[in-house]
């Protein structure tokens, strides 16, 4: 199996793909999530949460790791491709089989809640089956670096996730049999993604399993399992804090940043495979300079989503969702700002992990997880719903801090990125709100065109970057001189 070449195959062109696609993805879903909020009651939709997030847990021990060294391997040059995802395919299918066992057996300790149980049963195992799937199919285009047979992938999936909910909601169907269904239409888009694979590669499952693939493992397996643990561990822990028509609350208002970070996260999705080359390639200064392009860009679209989802939550919140879902609005205005503070941790640890220092990501991880689960369960306990939404910041303000000081290039991102951009946010925002606080959709156009203003006007080394980006995206040799 060869991997497909082209010339003019490049950054720009997969952001393009994935940007798209993420936009539409994301947006039947949060349709379909919003449909559902308003189908269920609180509790039903605090427990159909604590279900998703034990659902994308058992998701990451299907993977542990391997989808990363999937594409370290895959990356390099000479690599046999055939065997290597053959390999890929064949150990995630094992563990996809023992992980189902294990994930049963382990909810009926885990909740005293029969109701509890029973939802996470409905909603578990079709998901985990369709997510596994689609990792696969995902992985492999990323590595090939044709995404838009991802933005294919991740379209066609929510699109029958979106109907199969319609249909529930219109024919009225109980509770427990609309989450299984919801549950079985990530299926048939993993059944979907694996068609779309099978049709452009070659497998042999046969094949002796790549052995290269488990080397340096364990950091990815640690760091893995932390970022998945992030989004998932306030549903989890809530559930033992807060009633579970509040954690449905909380469900609520984080279920869109998190929707949203995925528009910003479109741009790490691009530049992962292609920094992962230039350090392979011991091109250190190519991949330095790319890494602050992409930290800078994610920081810049981050910014302009969490002042948009700030001063539109209030309208977000009224338009799509019934009266006993207004107590939403003053944590998503909170949560807000993780779209900015994610945009930049996922970039500056994407620095690390593509130059080598995978274990430093992995310490900074660990950290930032323990100290935001100990703020996540007392801030919870003191303040309800808006202390869980203000631990959740706090928790990504000290992974930031830890991701700077450890980085070979702390300097650079702190005097270059984060001083003059916070400056930048932090006066705008400050100074909008105190003038024109009252005026929100007036308010979010002054902030985002003075604060993008401002950072182009400013600085100097993003206008040379960009530049430099777009001179060798005219050259059509900017991901590799060998054209691939």
């Amino acid at each position: 199996m060869q991997r497909r070449t082209g010339m003019g195959r490049s950054i720009l062109n997969n952001i393009i793909h994935l940007f798209y696609s993420t936009i539409l993805a994301n947006l039947l879903q949060a349709v379909s999530l919003i449909a559902l909020a308003n189908f269920f009651n609180a509790q039903h939709y605090g427990m159909f949460s604590v279900a998703i997030a034990v659902t994308f847990v058992m998701l990451f021990f299907t993977d542990l790791g391997l989808s990363n060294t999937f594409l370290r391997e895959g990356a390099k040059d000479g690599a046999d491709l055939e065997k290597i995802l053959s390999s890929y395919v064949k150990i995630r299918m094992i563990l996809l089989i023992f992980i189902s066992i294990i994930g049963y057996i382990s909810i009926h300790y885990m909740y005293a809640d029969k109701n509890l149980i029973y939802m996470t049963i409905n909603v578990m195992f079709f998901m985990l089956i369709g997510l596994t799937w689609q990792n696969i199919g995902i992985a492999y285009f990323q590595l090939t670096e044709r995404m838009k047979y991802i933005a294919l992938i991740k379209v066609v999936s929510s699109s029958v996730v979106i109907i199969i909910t319609c249909f529930c909601i219109f024919g009225e169907l109980p509770v427990y049999v609309t989450a299984r269904l919801y549950a079985f239409g990530y299926m048939i888009g993993g059944l979907f993604s694996i068609y779309i694979m099978r049709r452009k590669t070659k497998m042999n499952m046969k094949v002796v399993i790549h052995k290269a693939l488990f080397w340096q493992l364990t950091p990815f397996i640690i760091s893995g399992f932390l970022i998945m643990s992030t989004p998932q561990l306030a549903p989890i822990l809530l559930n033992y804090t807060l009633p579970l028509s509040m954690v449905g609350v909380f469900a609520v208002a984080y279920r869109m940043p998190a929707a949203l970070y995925q528009v910003p996260g479109v741009i790490a999705g691009a530049f992962f495979p292609v920094l992962f080359k230039h350090y392979n390639q011991n091109n250190l200064e190519e991949h330095t300079k790319l890494n602050l392009l992409q930290i800078k860009s994610m920081a810049i679209v981050g910014i302009c989503m969490t002042i948009g989802l700030y001063h539109l939550a209030p309208y977000f919140i009224s338009i799509f969702f019934h009266e006993e879902w207004s107590n939403a609005v003053e944590p998503l205005q909170i949560l807000s700002f993780l779209i900015v503070l994610q945009s930049l941790n996922i970039a500056i640890a994407d620095g690390l992990t593509t130059s080598g220092c995978q274990n430093k990501r992995t310490v900074v991880q660990c950290v930032a997880l323990v100290i935001g689960g100990v703020m996540l369960y007392s801030f919870s306990s003191i303040g309800g719903v808006i202390g869980a939404a203000y631990a959740m910041v706090l928790f990504e303000i000290v992974a930031l801090v830890g991701y700077i000081a450890v980085s070979v290039v702390k300097k650079k991102i702190v005097f270059q990125i984060v001083i003059p951009y916070t400056i930048y946010f932090g006066v705008t925002f400050i100074g909008v709100q105190y003038i024109v606080h009252t005026y929100h959709l007036i308010a979010l156009v002054l902030n985002i065109l003075i604060v993008v203003a401002a950072i182009f006007l400013y600085d100097y080394e993003l206008k040379k970057l960009l530049l430099s980006f777009i001179r060798k995206i005219r050259k059509k040799d900017y991901i590799t001189k060998q054209g691939i």
